[in-house]
């Protein structure tokens, strides 16, 4: 017997924060989202959505079919569907033994890494129109591995460098399925020119604006004023504030802040650093302007959030 699930009636879109409300999700991060079955989430509420994050459901039993774009799609037992941003979601069936893991990423998560995102969006297109991937004995074991270590150190805590774990996990896996891909592309027919021409195909805007996320990682919150980044890209702060904006609906003082804020609160919660530390380290000029900053954006200040996170554990 197949059970019938619409997925995602007028266009509706979503955004990555938006999915997260459900609060079904075994691990958030920031730009990450892991749920270890898709039966529970509630599939009628997103009918005939467009989303702006890509997904990865990966089916372990059973099967799944979807229509993405007004194009049928099923996987079985080992079978990869990957939708990419934009495509509009109709209905799913889910069989009622279906398994079907998921995890979703805002594209900010492969724009970290600079490598990266050059050689996965250059990917896009031939996952757009090949979203199902059968995966080989090899292949399946992989996924599996991997998935069992991001889920042991989603749900495990703890730790200064947790998130960073997490994301470097989520980045090789990336990695392997990158490779996954050029074992089903004939890329010896690819010429210098045609690597070249898809270079070019990628808006200037875009490159900026992984150049930016790149350099934001890097500094983890100690760079705090737009024209810094400017420079270090060698463009001006008005233009790079345009590219960011395309790209990502953002200013980029709000993608600093938030990129600070982050790095502050992973210290506060799991860092034995003093107040006086965590300042100097972020490069604040002094205790009062952090705490400023702090009181700002997280409505206290620095000593009453990390008393306040230790009550809550």
């Amino acid at each position: 017997m197949i059970l019938f699930c619409t997925f995602v009636a007028d266009m509706k879109h979503l955004d990555f924060d938006e999915l997260w409300e459900n609060h079904l999700f075994d691990y958030k991060d920031g730009d990450l989202l892991v749920i270890d079955d898709i039966s529970r989430l509630d599939l009628p509420k997103y009918e005939q959505t467009s989303l702006s994050f890509v997904l990865a459901a990966y089916c372990v039993e059973g099967r799944m079919q979807a229509t993405l774009d007004g194009r049928e799609f099923r996987i079985t037992e080992g079978e990869l569907l990957i939708y990419t941003p934009g495509k509009l979601i109709g209905e799913i069936m889910l069989s009622q033994n279906a398994h079907v893991k998921l995890i979703a990423f805002a594209k900010r998560a492969i724009d970290r890494s600079l490598y990266l995102s050059k050689y996965v969006w250059k990917k896009f297109e031939y996952i757009s129109k090949y979203p199902v991937f059968t995966l080989n004995e090899r292949e399946r074991a992989v996924i599996s591995h991997y998935y069992g270590l991001l889920m042991l150190k989603t749900t495990g805590g703890g730790g200064d460098f947790h998130h960073d774990v997490v994301r470097l996990l989520f980045q090789a896996l990336t990695f392997e399925f990158m490779m996954f891909i050029d074992q089903r592309i004939d890329l010896s027919s690819e010429t210098e020119d045609d690597r070249a021409a898809l270079d070019s195909n990628v808006r200037q805007s875009t490159l900026i604006y992984r150049n930016f996320t790149q350099l934001l990682h890097e500094s983890d919150g100690r760079i705090r004023n737009v024209a810094t980044f400017a420079d270090l890209l060698h463009i001006t702060p008005k233009y790079l504030s345009k590219c960011v904006k395309e790209e990502s609906g953002q200013a980029p003082l709000a993608l600093i802040h938030e990129a600070t804020l982050k790095n502050i609160v992973r210290q506060l919660r799991y860092s034995e650093k003093s107040i006086k530390e965590i300042c100097t380290d972020l490069d604040f000029p002094n205790i009062s302007f952090f705490g400023k900053f702090v009181r700002q954006h997280l409505g206290m200040s620095p000593t009453d959030y990390r008393n306040q996170a230790l009550k809550d554990g």
